[in-house]
């Protein structure tokens, strides 16, 4: 019988919900508002992993690396030491982007191009883990229903032959619509999809988690609280 590998998350109490771990050489969607912690998920997934000896890259596309790693350190994570050894890389996402356009002619993004540059530097350095934050980028989200869908689905299949790293994608969600709109990153082409949420409970604003889906896992459908701490990080409350 095929046993699925896992992946530690990095974040206590998830990778209990999870039978370990995400499913290793996968994509995972972790989608939200802003404030909901989306890079602190991934930034903690990629810490967890140079813990453990697994190189790491993380290509953003909003901030800047000493964004990044100015998040970090107000954590009480030391990525500069990681960068210093060559176990960690943070890129600009414009690095792997290419685009054309012309005279009546729209944006085009070449994805086999944009993957194939990016799985030529994870390949050399070695990473285990990937986040692209956020992945919107490598997805012409302005364009037909269907063609972001068949981008998306190229964008994932890429991934998963071009290196053999387990990753994480981040996107936005659409505040107070009721709807999971992921603006392009569908989630039923991804391995996972996490939600993070704000949320009013008992009086107070507060951040709550769903896992809408893991494939290889029995995930039960629930709503778990967390909190950001400079301590631990990303901590999902016990559950009852």
């Amino acid at each position: 019988m095929i046993k699925t590998e896992r992946v530690t998350t990095g974040i206590p109490g998830l990778d209990q919900l999870l039978e370990g771990g995400f499913p290793k050489g996968r994509s995972v969607l972790v989608t939200g508002e802003p404030g909901t912690g989306k890079t602190i998920f991934a930034l903690q997934f990629l810490v967890e992993g140079l813990r453990r000896g697994e190189k790491g890259i993380y290509v953003a596309a909003d901030e800047g690396p000493t964004d990044i790693i100015e998040q970090a350190a107000s954590l009480g994570w030391d990525l500069e030491k990681y960068i210093e050894a060559k176990e960690l890389a943070i890129l600009n996402a414009g690095t792997y982007l290419s685009s054309s356009s012309g005279a009546g002619k729209e944006r085009q993004i070449d994805i086999h191009k944009a993957i194939g540059d990016l799985a030529g530097f994870v390949n050399r350095l070695g990473a285990k883990r990937l986040v692209l934050d956020p992945a919107g980028p490598f997805v012409l989200l302005r364009d037909t229903t269907t063609r972001i869908q068949d981008q998306t689905r190229l964008l994932i299949k890429l991934l998963r032959t071009s290196m053999q790293t387990t990753n994480i994608l981040t996107s936005y969600g659409v505040p107070r619509t009721g709807e999971r709109t992921l603006h392009g990153i569908e989630e039923y082409l991804v391995a996972g999809a996490i939600i993070l949420e704000i949320v009013w409970r008992d009086g107070k604003l507060g951040r709550s988690m769903v896992i809408e889906k893991m494939r290889c896992t029995d995930v039960k459908p629930a709503q778990h609280t967390f909190d950001i701490s400079k301590v631990q990080g990303f901590v999902l409350d016990p559950l009852p």
